[in-house]
């Protein structure tokens, strides 16, 4: 049925009922109407009833006084005998004033002329008693006079209560009837009410279970499209990085086969891979960048830089491609533009050598410019306008809208004449958006084209001159007093090192044992950064980075710290929320960079090449004490207590893997065995012992078996008893 036709039926029903409503309305109003009408009428006959009874009543009475007054001579029983008779005249008046009916007023007009004549008659025999004496008056009495008198109102009482009686039982019985119509009316009014009820219930329920249905389907299609854009962008990013591996390795060998000598045919093929190998790793490369923007994942890195640094590389970059082209390659920024800005240096490079790329890319012939310049300053905040301007190809008006669509250039002639994806100016717009600037573009074809980016910066801090300063234990590191790290680490091992490390280059940091406590923490303090460990008592660190992003709604970096090996783990990292990932035993370096990139706060930093680690004697062993004397940095009381505490440490986690593994308890053989490996992460014993703990790690309640298990722990016993004796041997 059409939506418009459904429309109009409900119209056609709605008024149908409202009028059967009315209808049934005014018939149930006019049935109680006439109810009340006939009670009123049956009232009245009632009162009508009365008051015959009481005239009745008031004549017999006054009959009887006067006759009591006459045979006993007693004048005491005509006492009031006039109120009497005005008792008997208000009655009379009043049956007179209620009954108004052309059936009874003939019985009437007889009845007011005998109760005066009956009343005439009693004063008659009182006026004769006191003037003639008793026997007069008796003998009145006994003239049958008054006994007629009384028969014949008697007689016209009884005609009117007849009478009244019949107009009672036709009241009685309209009565009847109305009400049982009233009742039926009211009764179809009540399930028509009902039922209509019943109806828009059902309708109503219908409508909302429809909606909800097309809610539920709305939402499943919207999680089915999330699903196939989360697979799709996880396929372009794995299928890239699958790809541009074995692309590294074609493109090297092809730059080492150009420094051989080889004869022309052989130079040209050489030089006809290295140029399609650029151009695919290119477009692998613009893949990734699409993808990480639309997965969330591309971040804005905030560092000072010198903006007339970047646009030095960039004319170091594109000046040699210009003259090839014979074509003039002008920068220039106004002076009233800062040069040392705070923002994404890298952002920003990668959207100029995109937009000079295609500049130069489009032009055959004339000049590209690159001019800067401030459109808007307020204290430390500016918006710097970049304009790259060419010469170039142009673009017509009716493709002006969609260049930035990706997959997507001015004419389909220009990917087979000129190549690309269609993808930079897609990133190079979504780069810009996710720094809060804009793009737009004036073209003209034939005569060129003109892009203008503005971006909000800060002004930044005067970066020193070299920068190539290399701290080494030697060198005192730089105090920042602003940089706050939030450490979440239950073993106490690595709460330690960590200590170590972060006194080491002067930050100020907070070390709590667990997810909660790191909540806590943060709801405290404000910090610049969070390492956060995966496996932690309480709550572990997938937990705390979900109450960070969804209850607390923080973006606050987070790095995660592991010792899982397992494939897959830094991508769950990733999805849970973390911003990055680091595996233990920590690599000092990794750590560095990692902090310096997601605080912004303070100068990139280079480490000497750790030497090889040669054992002190000829003998093999086990531990391997590399790792630790790099951390240390020399420093033999720190190495000394850290192989003390792994002493201490390493027999209390055998001793709980041993009791989970004798009552049989997979998840605590799980937790302990991943301890273990923290603990062991940092002598050097990953080789020999995480092969073990890893079939340890494993366990779950499907493949357990407990005598596999039992000969992992010997085994892994052993060794660490002969890793224990070593590190005795180190700190004698």
């Amino acid at each position: 049925m059409q939506p418009k036709r459904i429309k109009y039926y409900l119209l056609g029903l709605f008024i149908t009922g409202m009028i059967l409503f009315v209808v049934l309305q005014f018939n149930s109003a006019k049935n109680i109407r006439k109810l009340i009408s006939g009670n009123e009428q049956l009232l009245q006959e009632l009162n009508v009833k009365n008051e015959i009874q009481k005239l009745q009543t008031s004549l017999a009475k006054t009959d009887s006084k006067v006759r009591g007054a006459v045979i006993s001579r007693d004048t005491t029983h005509i006492t009031g005998i006039e109120v009497e008779i005005a008792v008997i005249k208000s009655d009379l008046k009043e049956i007179n004033k209620i009954v108004k009916n052309d059936s009874t007023e003939k019985l009437l007009t007889q009845l007011n002329y005998l109760v005066d004549e009956k009343n005439s008659f009693n004063l008659l025999i009182l006026d004769t008693f006191y003037s003639s004496g008793k026997s007069a008056a008796e003998k009145m009495i006994n003239n049958q006079r008054g006994k007629r008198l009384g028969e014949a109102i008697t007689n016209i009482l009884h005609q009117l209560d007849t009478t009244r009686q019949t107009e009672v039982n036709r009241t009685t019985r309209l009565i009847d009837t109305s009400g049982q119509k009233a009742q039926s009316w009211g009764t179809v009014l009540v399930l028509f009410a009902c039922l209509t009820s019943l109806l828009a219930f059902l309708y109503i329920t219908s409508r909302i279970h429809r909606q909800e249905q097309l809610i539920e389907a709305l939402d499943e299609s919207q999680r089915q499209e999330k699903n196939l854009a989360a697979v799709k962008d996880q396929f372009l990013a794995n299928m890239s990085h699958e790809i541009r591996t074995p692309m590294n390795a074609v493109l090297g060998f092809t730059h080492l086969l150009q420094a051989q000598p080889l004869n022309d045919k052989s130079r040209e093929y050489v030089n006809a891979i290295s140029g399609a190998g650029r151009n695919l790793l290119e477009i692998i490369n613009d893949i990734l960048d699409i993808s990480k923007i639309e997965s969330g994942m591309m971040r804005i890195e905030a560092t000072s830089f010198s903006l007339r640094g970047v646009l030095h590389s960039i004319d170091t970059l594109f000046r040699a491609k210009a003259e090839e082209k014979a074509l003039q390659l002008n920068i220039s920024i106004a002076d009233e533009v800062p040069d040392i800005l705070y923002g994404d240096v890298m952002r920003l490079t990668q959207v100029l050598v995109n937009l000079t790329s295609n500049a130069i890319k489009f032009t055959a012939e004339g000049e590209v410019d690159i001019h800067v310049t401030r459109t808007w300053s307020e204290d430390k905040n500016v918006r710097i306008l970049f304009t790259v301007r060419d010469t170039g190809i142009g673009i017509e008006a009716a493709q002006l809208d969609s260049i930035f669509d990706r997959f997507n250039q001015a004419e389909a002639s220009t990917t087979r004449k000129y190549g690309g994806t269609g993808l930079g100016l897609t990133i190079v717009k979504q780069l810009i958006e996710l720094q809060n600037g804009f793009i737009s573009v004036e073209s003209t074809p034939g005569s060129g084209t003109a892009f203008k980016v503005e971006l909000p910066y800060m002004l930044g801090e005067m970066m020193p001159e070299n920068t190539d300063t290399l701290y080494t234990e030697k060198d005192p590191l730089p105090i920042h007093p602003n940089v706050w790290l939030l450490v979440a680490e239950d073993n106490r091992m690595n709460q330690n090192l960590l200590r170590h490390l972060l006194g080491n280059w002067q930050l100020q940091y907070r070390i709590v044992n667990n997810g909660r406590e790191a909540l806590q923490a943060l709801e405290k303090q404000a910090f610049d950064l969070v390492l956060m460990d995966i496996q932690m008592p309480e709550m572990d660190g997938y937990s705390a980075i979900a109450h960070i992003r969804k209850e607390m709604h923080s973006n606050i970096p987070v790095i995660a710290m592991t010792a899982h090996a397992m494939e897959g783990e830094r991508e769950k990292c990733l999805q849970m929320g973390m911003n990055d990932y680091i595996s233990k035993p920590i690599d000092e370096n990794t750590l560095y960079r990692m902090v310096q990139v997601y605080t912004g706060k303070f100068s990139s930093r280079e480490m000497p090449p750790a030497g090889a680690y040669v054992p002190e004697n000829g003998h093999t062993r086990l531990l391997n004490m590399q790792y630790l004397q790099d951390l240390s940095k020399g420093d033999k009381s720190f190495e000394k207590n850290m192989l003390q505490q792994f002493i201490t440490q390493l027999p209390e986690d055998l001793a709980m893997l041993k009791n989970a593994i004798a009552i049989s308890d997979p998840v605590s053989i799980r937790a302990t065995a991943h301890n273990l490996k923290t603990t062991v992460s940092f002598t050097g014993l990953e080789t020999h012992l995480y092969p073990i703990l890893e079939q340890l790690e494993q366990t779950d309640e499907n493949n357990y078996n407990a005598d596999t298990a039992n000969e992992l722990f010997y085994t892994l016993k052993q060794l660490c008893l002969q890793a224990i004796q070593e590190a005795i041997d180190i700190t004698i």
